[in-house]
């Protein structure tokens, strides 16, 4: 009986080694697949590259990289506190659930992967209701985005003039709408295992959603500013990396350029991560043709940026794949 039941966790252990060996030379390939795609982008990363040890961009991208780690910490920090209400766990363990949690995101729509890293990274077994947790905080997140998008495209419309001008009020609309709605639906948390069990087809979301009743809108606050915060390090980020590749607009201008790029972003790659690339240099490309910028100097900041902030993260939760433990242990 003791010898088949080493065996058995002999076994075990190998199935699960080679599951994470797998999924781990599938992310590497899909990456490959990801950069290969953005290979005509070549002389774009060479030229960024090369802006690198230039004397008077180097302190630039100093800063540049260190806020890297501090923008992901924000995001690990809002996870570790709305994790609290499934189990405790350590910054480092949420680090490395959002660093997995990106990784997966680069082979799933709808950031499906980004549930499965942080919901793998957990030890309970009760990992279904941190779903619930999860998709809280990337509202939250999702909503600050809109929030400062709404603002920027709001001063867009206003000094930009865009034609066809109806087409771009309605979007105005129809983002505040968005506001409002998010703003009365956090303030009704309390209420949403009632408002679930009101309709038959939203009866199974229960088992995933029902702890979003336990967030207070003290809790609510408290995310909303660790999502701001991250926010705010992302747009320095990318106003200094503006700077690097000599984007000389005033600041207020950037700021709300970045504010529509992450807000199209934020909406538009949720169907496809790996146009994430894409979506951002598109959107930059049609902000600041209106402002006279240089065009490329633009979308290599763009480039840079996504770079630093998403492509060197993703191969850092890669490696974590590797230490993941599918088994959660029971209570």
């Amino acid at each position: 009986m003791q010898i088949n039941s080493k065996f058995s966790n002999l076994t075990s252990s190998r199935v699960l080694w080679w599951i994470k060996t797998i999924i781990f030379l599938i992310v590497i390939f899909l990456l490959y697949q990801l950069i290969q795609s953005k290979i005509k982008h070549f002389d774009e990363i060479e030229q960024g590259f090369k802006t690198i040890f230039l004397p008077k961009n180097i302190f630039l991208h100093i800063i540049i990289f260190l806020l890297t780690p501090i923008n992901w910490a924000f995001e690990a920090w809002k996870w570790q506190k709305l994790a609290l209400k499934v189990e405790k766990i350590s910054f480092f363990e949420a680090y490395k659930g959002v660093l997995i949690g990106l990784t997966f995101s680069t082979a799933t729509p709808m950031m499906i992967g980004d549930y499965a890293g942080k919901v793998l990274m957990l030890k309970t077994n009760k990992r279904l209701q941190s779903i619930g947790a999860i998709l809280l905080g990337n509202s939250l997140q999702m909503y600050v985005s809109l929030l400062f998008g709404t603002i920027s495209y709001l001063f867009f419309i206003i000094w930009a003039n865009p034609k066809p001008l109806f087409l771009h009020i309605f979007i105005i609309v129809l983002l505040m709408a968005c506001l409002i709605f998010g703003f009365f639906l956090s303030l009704n948390l309390p209420n949403i295992k009632v408002v679930l069990s009101r309709n038959k087809f939203f009866e199974y979301l229960k088992k995933y959603l029902g702890i979003l009743e336990n967030y207070t809108l003290l809790d609510l606050k408290k995310i909303l500013i660790i999502a701001t915060s991250r926010y705010t390090i992302f747009s320095i980020q990318f106003i200094l990396m503006f700077k690097v590749f000599q984007v000389n607009l005033p600041i207020y201008i950037l700021f709300f350029g970045i504010g529509i790029i992450f807000l199209t972003k934020t909406f538009i790659s949720i169907l496809n991560v790996l146009g994430d690339l894409s979506i951002r240099e598109l959107t930059s490309i049609y902000y600041f043709s209106f402002f006279g910028a240089n065009i490329a100097a633009v979308s290599s900041a763009t480039l840079m940026i996504w770079l630093i902030n998403v492509l060197f993260p993703i191969l850092i939760g890669s490696v974590f794949i590797l230490q993941l433990k599918f088994t959660p242990k029971k209570h």
